[in-house]
């Protein structure tokens, strides 16, 4: 867990406190961001690791549903978390300031977790909310992986969304008010 403000580092202490309305759950790759690599692609998990810098994700370029993210951080009871299956880096929490992505929590796979991307993605959630007894209206999952999206779908509190169609609409929607602007 990192939080990312000062303001946050005061308030975090108290957040299993909190009702929390809302918990929105992004992905890194495709996500926020374009992936890195091409593991999306090829599914080369060698190869992955081995495009998993620091150096090459900080050009990575930013999707439109990276700057969604700003909406929803720091309201009233709602809890931004960025989840990932790619291995513990170190680095990770840094990178993810310096891009200037704002969330409370920062979940990582274990370096000895051997799960699918699915199910370690459905525990962590799992463990979030239930072990640590948060309560919680809704979470909003976020992820461009379709068996991501099926299996935390299973939870009753969990509504899942195509980040890849999020982000085109965004997209769309951007080139349309343009045009708009341009012509009017």
């Amino acid at each position: 867990m990192t939080p990312r403000t000062a303001k946050n580092i005061i308030t975090m202490r108290d957040w299993r406190k909190k009702t929390l309305t809302d918990v929105y759950v992004f992905d890194i790759d495709n996500t926020i961001f374009q992936a890195v690599g091409s593991y999306e692609k090829d599914y080369d998990l060698q190869k992955f690791v081995k495009d998993n810098t620091f150096f090459k994700n900080l050009f990575l370029k930013k999707l439109p549903l990276f700057y969604a993210i700003a909406k929803f951080f720091g309201k009233p009871n709602t809890l931004v978390v960025i989840q990932t299956a790619r291995a513990r880096k170190w680095w990770l929490g840094i990178l993810l300031w310096l891009r200037g992505v704002k969330y409370d929590v920062l979940l990582e796979r274990p370096l000895s977790n051997e799960q699918t991307s699915s199910q370690l993605k459905k525990s962590q959630l799992v463990n979030l909310i239930l072990f640590r007894n948060i309560k919680i209206g809704n979470v909003f999952f976020i992820d461009d992986n379709k068996e991501n999206r099926d299996v935390i779908q299973t939870l009753s509190y969990a509504i899942t969304f195509n980040a890849e169609e999020l982000n085109k609409s965004a997209i769309e929607k951007e080139i349309a008010e343009q045009i708009k602007r341009r012509f009017n």
